[in-house]
């Protein structure tokens, strides 16, 4: 079968910029976290998205996972009717698991999506290097849990993994993930908490996949779409457990990262 053409995918992009509009901007959800109950914060998310009217209707925890989980079902089912290659389709659906995304895309001719895997392997890499090393774990463990193919050679983590965080900035200096290391190991070291390192994490993915909308035709605006509507329904649920669970807003509201708006 031949492989479709970027104009083939004229149809589909000019779809993803009418559902991009429907998207939940961060300002939004920081508003909702300062609620004090889960229905009036779900109410002001609900009403600057789109979102189905039973979603609408939840009212603790486990209608919030049901629903979501069918609003992510209907997520899929969408982009398997708008990516018109089976392959990219694929890295989406197993975008949340790298190593196998990754391992679907080395035949991809698509570097966008490609390198946006590798920037995934490379986050992932530092988050479990960095939680092993607070937990005093051996560096055998990292070698272990520790992803290949992205663009920052693990072997420079392992051969340091014995070294002060901040002598790690140094390191990967040259790559684009210092600053949120350096603002995420602060905070570990002062507060001993991970959440600035998680949210600079998403804030770093979502800014890169923000770079698509400047792509006219091809499935890289659909794919990045997807990827964010998915994280869309994360802070949703986040916010819905945030709020029930009684979480003080200030802190939910520093785990909130950035979206695609």
């Amino acid at each position: 079968m031949k492989r479709p053409s970027r104009l083939d995918y004229a149809y589909a992009v000019g779809r993803v910029r009418v559902l991009e509009k429907k998207l939940v901007d961060r300002a939004v959800f920081s508003e909702a976290a300062e609620e004090k109950d889960f229905p009036s914060a779900m109410k002001i998310v609900f009403d600057s998205g789109a979102f189905s009217e039973e979603m609408i209707k939840a009212k603790n925890s486990e209608d919030l996972d049901n629903l979501i989980e069918k609003e992510e079902e209907e997520l899929e089912r969408e982009l398997d009717e708008l990516l018109l290659e089976k392959e990219i389709f694929d890295i989406f659906l197993k975008e949340k698991k790298p190593r196998k995304a990754l391992a679907v895309s080395k035949g991809s001719d698509y570097g966008f999506i490609k390198d946006f895997i590798k920037h995934k392997i490379d986050l992932a890499n530092l988050k479990i290097f960095c939680r092993l090393k607070y937990l005093g774990a051996p560096k055998e463990k990292f070698e272990m849990l520790s992803l290949e193919g992205g663009f920052l050679d693990v072997k420079i983590l392992l051969d340091n993994f014995d070294s002060p965080f901040p002598e790690i900035a140094d390191l990967i200096q040259a790559t684009p993930y210092e600053k949120l290391w350096k603002k995420g190991v602060d905070t570990l070291e002062e507060k001993e908490t991970f959440i600035d390192l998680e949210r600079g994490i998403e804030d770093f993915l979502m800014i890169y996949l923000k770079k698509a909308k400047h792509i006219v035709f091809g499935p890289e605006p659909v794919f990045a779409y997807g990827v964010a509507k998915r994280h869309e329904l994360n802070l949703v649920r986040l916010l819905g457990i945030g709020t029930l669970s009684n979480i003080p807003p200030e802190i939910l509201k520093k785990r909130i990262s950035g979206t695609y708006v």
